[in-house]
């Protein structure tokens, strides 16, 4: 009770010995329980030892506010596991929807040569695992699929100016 009443500059313990009137050692006894439980801190100064009660009362969570907080995170996790959910069967309708265009689309195929007036081409796998090889001999390349069906795509691409340079100037 008198840490209690001492507020936050605290009292000193020869006060306190004072007031209960028993010795001196017989406080700093008691003081060393109550500083080991973590209830009081000490802080030495030129007039003596002064003691400051900690207050545990205020890391204290009223039971309303604890429930409160409780079920809120309850919610919270249970909305993260349905949003998980939801993305994991959002990735599958994706897959199957890739993999069914990828057979329902008709290949084309032909058997003729295709000329292109364009001086690139953009040509990108069906498969999922992308190329197996690319062999490029100067004047011919090959690409090989690990599944069949290729797409080609010979539009224009408007390339920069500054980039051509710079591949040029690298392969010198």
């Amino acid at each position: 009770m008198l840490l209690q009443n001492a507020g936050e500059e605290g009292i000193r313990s020869d006060e306190i010995a004072e007031m209960l009137g028993v010795p001196k050692r017989r406080v700093y006894d008691v003081v060393a329980v109550l500083k080991a439980m973590d209830y009081v801190a000490t802080s030495r100064r030129f007039n003596g030892t002064t003691l400051v009660w900690i207050d545990k009362l205020k890391d204290y969570v009223e039971r309303s506010e604890f429930e409160d907080i409780k079920s809120q995170l309850e919610f919270e996790r249970k909305e993260r596991k349905d949003l998980q959910t939801q993305l994991a069967e959002t990735r599958e309708a994706l897959r199957r929807t890739t993999s069914k265009l990828r057979f329902d689309v008709p290949p084309t195929t032909s058997s003729e040569k295709t000329e292109f007036a364009t001086t690139h081409l953009k040509v990108r796998s069906l498969s999922s695992k992308g190329f197996k090889r690319v062999a490029d001999s100067g004047f011919e390349v090959i690409l090989e699929t690990y599944e069949s069906g290729m797409i080609v795509d010979p539009s224009e691409v408007e390339r920069d100016a500054n980039e051509d340079l710079l591949k040029s100037l690298q392969r010198l």
